[in-house]
């Protein structure tokens, strides 16, 4: 007679098998995790054609042309707006700074046709033809968009009187003679050498002097004379000739504001011939 069956233990119950859930003997898999990808499986990555380099070469020579094509196409435009529209012609000329100088002669020497292209006036020459007038010291010539153009002049400002064959003439500080005196001349020092211009020795020596002169002492001066040097080497002497028939001897150009400085109180002193020409040792003689 069989006895009743052993009990299995608890390990044995837990492996074996459950009704209808396969092979005995075989764990179940824990299902993966619900979400929107269960069950997509990821395949191998597709990468993108690379053109191949004839192709680039094709793409970047259409757009070079289109570009190019582009830019001659705005570049005829802007020279059609520019020259041919008349949209952008002189109008107007005016002349600033004129004073002395007749406008009207400004406006002559300019010589801007009116109605012409405003990008197509030569505004060099045009500075270079009314530079030539006398008084005309300098000249800027500008265009004012989009029908004016604009002539700047710096008048000539006359420092002294210059004696000349065709007469009084007023000089500038440059030493340009640039226009006939007066009949009443103005209180301006007279040069008393010879010919006088913008490349004389002697002129430049002069003009260096009377520049270097404070107000108070110019305001005496009523002549300029140059002694030309024995040697080239050697500068030209300067000799200023003020009110009550007083000298100066100033000797060279050399260390003019200095020699100026040291001239305002030696005037204080009563004298006729005031002399500086070493400033460190200067003499008043009576």
């Amino acid at each position: 007679m069989t006895g009743p069956a052993p009990e299995r233990s608890a390990a044995a119950r837990t492996a074996a098998p459950r009704a209808g859930t396969g092979r005995p003997g075989r764990l179940r898999r824990a299902r993966p995790a619900s979400g929107p990808h269960r069950g997509r499986r990821r395949g191998p990555r597709r990468l993108r054609p690379t053109p191949a380099p004839h192709h680039l070469r094709r793409r970047r020579v259409a757009l070079l042309v289109v570009v190019l094509v582009a830019l001659a196409g705005l570049a005829v435009g802007v020279r059609a707006l520019l020259y041919d529209s008349g949209l952008v012609d002189v109008d107007r000329v005016e002349v600033t700074g004129a004073f002395t100088v007749d406008p009207a002669a400004v406006l002559a020497a300019a010589a801007v046709e009116r109605g012409a292209p405003l990008i197509a006036v030569d505004t060099r020459a045009v500075a270079g033809r009314v530079a030539l007038l006398q008084g005309v010291a300098r000249v800027e010539v500008t265009r004012d968009w989009p029908h004016t153009v604009t002539i700047g002049v710096t008048e000539r400002v006359a420092v002294a009187l210059a004696e000349t064959p065709e007469g009084r003439l007023l000089v500038d500080d440059t030493g340009v003679p640039f226009r006939p005196a007066p009949e009443v001349p103005p209180a301006l020092p007279r040069l008393v050498f010879g010919a006088v211009g913008p490349d004389d020795p002697a002129t430049r020596a002069a003009l260096e002097v009377l520049m270097a002169l404070p107000e108070s002492v110019r305001v005496q001066t009523q002549t300029i004379d140059v002694a030309a040097p024995a040697a080239a080497s050697v500068a030209p002497t300067v000799i200023l000739g003020l009110t009550e028939d007083r000298l100066v001897r100033w000797g060279s150009p050399e260390r003019s504001v200095r020699k100026a400085a040291v001239l305002v109180p030696l005037l204080t002193q009563e004298g006729t011939v005031y002399d500086v020409a070493s400033p460190e040792l200067p003499t008043v003689r009576r």
